[in-house]
């Protein structure tokens, strides 16, 4: 008796391609210190980018038990849809530069414009809240 053998063909691969840097439009938010706490909402598809330039700030996002303080250099990332809300922490003013882009496959994020202040370099953090991409 004989048998059949017939090779298994290669599993397809997609071509594989560097890292499209995004051109993202960078918005600057001032927050002044005892002020309302301020919007910023995100439709589904799109990620939110934010970025403390100075001061410290207060994010939270509704629906989430969690608060985050960010201190100047520090990011982070949502998927939305998502509603934030922020604040500057304290007595002391703060600005907050922020982004959105349509998620795409393969993008490297780009860095937030310089600051007038050098940055500081993130703590490392726990879980990341549902929705957060990445928190540095």
């Amino acid at each position: 008796m004989k048998t059949l053998h017939t090779p298994t063909p290669p599993s397809p691969t997609l071509p594989t391609q560097p890292a499209v840097p995004l051109t993202l439009q960078w918005k600057r938010q001032p927050l002044p210190p005892l002020q309302a706490v301020q919007v910023l909402d995100f439709r589904a598809g799109e990620i939110a980018l934010l970025e403390v330039e100075q001061g410290r700030v207060w994010v939270t996002c509704d629906g989430l038990l969690e608060d985050y303080f960010l201190e100047a250099g520090q990011r982070l990332s949502f998927a939305g849809p998502v509603r934030l809300r922020v604040s500057a922490e304290g007595h002391r003013p703060a600005r907050l530069s922020w982004a959105q882009h349509r998620a795409v496959e393969g993008a490297a994020c780009p860095p937030a414009p310089a600051a007038s202040q050098p940055k500081a370099s993130a703590p490392t953090q726990g879980a990341l809240p549902r929705g957060a991409i990445s928190a540095a």
